[in-house]
């Protein structure tokens, strides 16, 4: 088992690295999220024990493992542990807290369906995806970037991509250019739907050369993992195309309340067939969509 945050070995304490958990977790207690505890954390220049960034999710498996505190998984003291970075009292405490604001959450949200998940939506800082999100259980919905913070309110993007959108289907243009994009759309699927049907022959393959000695294990598993997260990821973009094609506007004359009445499915559909991304800025003096927001169209092929 490797190094655990804040400990040199098992039960000795590291100098540097446990009083920055300790206030890393006095945050937390005066309110703080685990992103801004993981961004404190990050700014002392604290690193995990492989010498890696902390990341949200990290922060939450560290302060949630009972050895932080010196307790087995049964919350019975670990013998010859006379170093804690957390005291029990502390450790049973934060665990309570990460159960409040759970059961908050759970209570106080309502469903939300965002328009803009699922890649359509990245962050201009740093590149990632932006997800939903709220910042307590009782604020509206948002995006965030769980890399760098970036957030906007969800209403307040959405509305302004839809109105670009509306925008530009009303050119008289429009209806042509949406027919190339979902004879573009069209074609990937097709492709994408061979993609995913080969999958089995191109693992067998893989097993083959294998099995016959023309690759060492360490390519095969390699090889093995690249080739689901390559059908996780193509199925996933199979999905959101097939949400672009077969949608009810050709002959809508009113867009605008043909949107207004419109199922989520539809309204999704038709974003992703008009736009690539949609690119989120930090909001640097103005919250204003216009001054942080950057969309990229899509555009047909032929």
């Amino acid at each position: 088992m490797g190094r655990l945050s804040g400990y040199v070995r098992a039960g000795v304490t590291h100098p540097e690295e446990a009083p920055l958990l300790r206030e890393a977790v006095s945050l937390l207690f005066d309110g703080g999220t685990e992103a801004e505890a993981t961004r404190w954390l990050t700014s002392q220049g604290m690193l995990t024990p492989r010498g890696n960034a902390f990341r949200r999710e990290v922060l939450h498996r560290l302060l949630a493992n009972p050895r932080l505190a010196g307790l087995d998984e049964n919350g019975q003291p670990l013998e010859g542990w006379d170093e804690r970075v957390l005291e029990p009292e502390v450790f049973h405490r934060l665990q309570k807290l990460y159960e409040e604001r759970s059961e908050k959450r759970g209570k106080s949200r309502e469903a939300y369906d965002y328009l803009l998940t699922g890649g359509c939506a990245l962050c201009d800082e740093c590149g990632p995806p932006m997800i939903g999100s709220r910042v307590h259980a009782e604020a509206p919905p948002s995006y965030k970037c769980d890399d760098c913070g970036t957030r906007i309110n969800a209403d307040r993007l959405e509305d302004f991509v839809a109105e670009h959108v509306l925008a530009e289907l009303l050119k008289p243009e429009a209806r042509e250019r949406l027919e190339k994009l979902e004879c573009d759309i069209e074609a990937e699927i097709s492709r994408l739907k061979k993609h995913i049907e080969d999958a089995a022959e191109r693992d067998a393959s893989i097993g083959e050369l294998y099995g016959r000695g023309l690759m060492v294990k360490a390519a095969f598993l390699a090889a093995q993992k690249a080739s689901k997260e390559d059908l996780r990821l193509s199925k996933l973009r199979l999905k959101q195309l097939e949400q672009m094609t077969d949608l009810p506007i050709g002959d809508v004359h009113d867009l605008v309340a043909w949107w207004r009445t419109a199922p989520h499915a539809s309204k999704k559909g038709l974003v992703l067939l008009e736009i690539e991304h949609v690119r989120v800025g930090r909001a640097r003096g103005s919250q204003a969509p216009e001054k942080r927001v950057l969309i990229d169209w899509r555009q047909p092929t032929s």
